[in-house]
């Protein structure tokens, strides 16, 4: 019998157990369903979703919308103290002056919180503005300081990390993606993140332990990190359908720096423990939401 023939004939079994030299059902164990197929296909694809499932969720939602707003300090901020810069300090001192650290920077016009992560932890399409691309972006380090302290990055980009004092740094990047490499005074290395992250995760220097920063590599853009007054904006997102919204800073109290929050509007929003709300926004809608964040939910 021919390779195409037993499986011809087993499926025919499957199918019917009545058919002639097919054993009985009492033999066969469980009987193929509907139910049992699509238990095995998610047990091999790990929950992941196949082609046909995949259209159905793009055909849940059409157009884009914008999500933007602005995350706001209640009460009064700490003060930045300086770094503890205790080694090559002729490089890593101003007049003898450590930088002050960016744990947590709040403006102090407008209270807004700077460095706060937020984007989108699943879409089922994306804009071509949001695209992954093959850019090159600086992480530069100045005075023992790492001038960009929390950025973001789409897979297929690559990192130029380039050290402008003249003395030498360890660039330590935690995560997936490890990357533990010196970099000599006035160089240049690159680095391309090859996975996904689902947090920041924490860029080190070991020479100098008190230099810190954090990046965000995702498959797609729609990432932001709060400007200097709290303010964000993530353009063309899936309209009309659920977006799950992940938000993180590194002085909150939540599980991996997520930033869980309890006042009114969180609750609205159905702000889970995780750092996690779901928003739907109509085709073309510009969604603006003011997020106040009580001084306890960063630590302080």
């Amino acid at each position: 019998m021919t390779l195409q023939k037993k499986l011809l004939f087993s499926l025919l079994c499957l199918a019917s157990p009545l058919v002639v030299g097919c054993q009985r059902a009492d033999e066969l164990g469980p009987i193929a369903t509907a139910t049992a197929a699509n238990t095995i296909r998610e047990a091999f694809t790990d929950g992941v979703s196949d082609s046909s499932a995949g259209s159905e969720a793009k055909a849940a939602g059409s157009g884009w919308a914008t999500l933007k707003g602005r995350f706001v300090f209640e009460g009064t901020p700490p003060e930045m103290q300086p770094y503890n810069a205790n080694k090559d300090q002729a490089a890593c001192t101003i007049s003898g002056k450590a930088p002050l650290q960016e744990t947590l920077l709040v403006d102090s016009a407008t209270k807004g919180i700077a460095n706060v992560a937020i984007y989108i932890r699943k879409v089922s399409r994306v804009h071509e503005s949001a695209a992954s691309n093959d850019t090159s972006l600086d992480f530069d380090q100045k005075q023992c300081v790492f001038l960009t302290h929390v950025f973001p990055m789409t897979l297929g980009q690559t990192m130029a990390i380039k050290n402008s004092d003249n003395v030498g740094h360890n660039t330590n990047i935690e995560g997936k993606n490890g990357f533990n490499q010196t970099i000599p005074a006035g160089q240049t290395i690159d680095f391309k993140p090859q996975k996904e992250e689902a947090v920041p995760v924490g860029i080190r220097c070991s020479i100098h332990p008190w230099m810190s920063a954090y990046f965000l590599p995702r498959s797609n853009g729609y990432v932001a990190i709060t400007a200097p007054d709290g303010s964000f904006e993530i353009a063309n997102v899936p309209a009309g359908e659920d977006l799950e919204i992940q938000v993180w800073h590194e002085s909150a109290t939540g599980p991996g720096g997520a930033l869980v929050l309890s006042t009114s509007a969180a609750k609205e929003l159905k702000w889970s423990k995780k750092g996690r709300f779901k928003i739907k926004l109509a085709e073309g809608e510009e969604k603006e939401l003011k997020i106040t964040v009580p001084a306890a939910a960063l630590g302080g």
